[in-house]
């Protein structure tokens, strides 16, 4: 017995494979806008879109497929299986889009959703066949069903690959969708041509039930096709509004976050210039050193420090010894090289962090040692003055023939009631009396806080101080 002949309607062949390709593609562009869903909702929302606008697309394919085939007996479908088979291909598009969309999809992923994929467009298909009813008997071609079937699964595994690049794509992004969506569009044609050519149909006398079926005339053929379009034009046009949507978003928080990193650096920037400026508040002009009014501060925060912890704590003055002869006899900027030179001296004499050198007014420096007892501060103030006799500063008028100093030494271990501006004027004392005793000493003060304890000015530079000899 001679199968029934077949013959195709080419142009609802073409219209086919144009709505594959198309459905393949919306649905590629629908994943996109899920791998950046903010939300479970919104990312719901454009699974369940997509997913329609695809299974529509592969159905109408199909059907579309189906009914470009002319057999000379009338065919009628069951409308509960074509509804299955809807409902199949609306399951291959979801796992088609969650896969696509997941943030890391490895060749593990894709070969898995190419499978589900091909597994659920063969089956869409092969229940869609299922749905037709006739007087002929379909007979298929088991080798050719396992070949459409396996074609399925490979060219959907390539496409869910080339959906993949997409994202490292840059400005080719379009062009990378399209032809990921016209390879997908080519795995579901081929699939149903490749399908339709392992069935032969046999004339015979097989009867049914017309109950629950339809006869699909031109008209019909023209309703599938315009609604499909339909479908996929709304899937397309709410892809693309959302998408130029997003980029715009991203483009302004592009923007924002250049303008946020500007402000970020202007506002280092200031905050390095304030700095800047409170370091320059704070040092001497001329030496670099402190100057009087940080020292002021700095003696404060220690002296409340010491009583607290009940610690020693060391101050040292000097001053440059006939420093107005210098002055007048090698001018005054040699004078302020000397000083320079002076507190280079005490700097490197000075090296614990906790150390403060400061400026003290005019040729006279002040060195205060957090945490020293008398000893040790007298040791430091040995090493300054002997690294100003080893610097070899040029001084007419010393005996010496190079630039001296006298420094008085302090240390106590003060109490609540002390006052820091009595240790002041007691290392004034004392760096009166080196002066006294022929200059380039060091002396240690002898007095002990007083024992009436009686309240002076407490800021250093209001002490009433004698004014040393030079």
């Amino acid at each position: 017995m001679n199968a029934l002949p077949l013959s195709y309607s080419y142009r609802l062949v073409a219209i086919s494979v144009v709505l594959s390709m198309t459905a393949s593609y919306a649905a590629f562009g629908l994943a996109d806008r899920m791998r950046v869903a903010k939300t479970r909702m919104h990312r719901f929302f454009w699974l369940s879109g997509g997913s329609m606008a695809m299974g529509i697309g592969i159905w109408s394919m199909h059907y579309l497929g189906m009914l470009a085939v002319k057999l000379p007996v009338q065919v009628d479908y069951y409308i509960p299986t074509v509804v299955l088979s809807l409902v199949l291909a609306i399951a291959a598009s979801a796992v088609t889009l969650t896969v696509v969309s997941a943030e890391d999809v490895g060749w593990k992923q894709q070969g898995i959703g190419g499978l589900l994929m091909g597994a659920g467009i063969g089956g869409m298909h092969y229940i869609g066949m299922a749905a037709m009813r006739s007087s002929a008997m379909p007979m298929y071609s088991t080798p050719v069903v396992v070949l459409s079937i396996g074609v399925a699964v490979v060219f959907s595994a390539l496409a869910l690959h080339m959906a993949t690049l997409v994202r490292g794509a840059g400005e080719r992004v379009e062009t990378v969708r399209v032809g990921a969506g016209a390879l997908m569009g080519l795995a579901i044609a081929s699939m149903h041509y490749i399908a339709m050519s392992a069935v032969h149909f046999m004339p015979g006398s097989l009867g049914y039930s017309p109950a629950h079926t339809v006869h699909i005339d031109e008209l019909g053929q023209i309703g599938v096709s315009v609604t499909a379009a339909l479908v996929l034009f709304v899937a397309l046009f709410s892809a693309n509004l959302d998408r130029r949507l997003y980029y715009r978003l991203r483009k302004a928080h592009a923007e924002l976050a250049k303008s946020q990193s500007a402000l970020v650096l202007s506002q280092r920037a200031l905050k390095d210039a304030n700095a800047m400026l409170r370091e320059l508040s704070v040092r001497d002009g001329l030496t670099g050193l402190y100057n009087r009014r940080h020292f002021d501060e700095r003696f404060q925060v220690e002296w409340s420090r010491a009583v607290r912890n009940h610690q020693p704590i060391a101050l040292i003055m000097l001053d440059v010894d006939r420093f107005k002869l210098l002055n007048d006899r090698h001018g005054h900027q040699y004078g302020d090289e000397c000083l320079r030179e002076v507190a280079r001296v005490l700097t490197e004499q000075s090296a614990r962090g906790e150390d403060l050198v400061a400026r003290f007014g005019g040729e006279e420096f002040v060195v205060l040692l957090p945490g020293c007892a008398l000893p040790g501060a007298v040791a430091i103030a040995e090493g300054i003055r002997q690294g100003i006799l080893n610097a070899k500063i040029v001084h007419d008028a010393s005996p010496l023939g190079c630039a001296t100093i006298s420094a008085g030494v302090t240390s106590w271990i003060p109490e609540q009631d002390d006052l820091l501006d009595t240790m002041l004027r007691s290392t004034d004392e004392a760096m009166y009396a080196a002066k006294q005793a022929g200059r380039n000493q060091v002396r240690a003060a002898t007095s002990t806080p007083p024992a009436d304890r009686k309240r002076l000015p407490q800021r250093a530079s209001q002490v009433p101080r004698k004014r040393p000899i030079a």
